[in-house]
């Protein structure tokens, strides 16, 4: 049952954060709770489709059972994760920070 509700759970994140990814590619405009902290929008979607890959990613290497596979996977979806954490914070503007 944990299992199940885990899928859901990052399976909507993932939806949310290729919506708004594909948003701000195609539109180059931001949804509309980052609208004031984000500079650019084009970066910014990019490292939320890669965010969302990682996490998607790192979901998939739960289920992979070979150990080896399973190694690279995650790493994989690790350096996905940070590259698109990366991505976002850059395409944020400097300065507006949320208290």
């Amino acid at each position: 049952m944990l299992d199940v509700m885990s899928l859901i759970a990052v399976a909507a994140a993932v939806v949310l954060y290729v919506v708004a990814g594909v948003l701000a590619l195609t539109t180059g405009r931001a949804v509309p709770w980052q609208r004031g902290y984000i500079l650019r929008p084009r970066l910014w979607g990019s490292g939320a489709l890669a965010f969302a890959a990682g996490l998607a990613l790192a979901r998939y290497g739960a289920s992979v059972r070979d150990l080896t596979n399973s190694d690279v996977v995650f790493a994989s979806s690790l350096i996905m994760l940070i590259s698109g954490g990366v991505l976002q914070y850059v395409g944020q503007r400097v300065g507006r920070l949320r208290v």
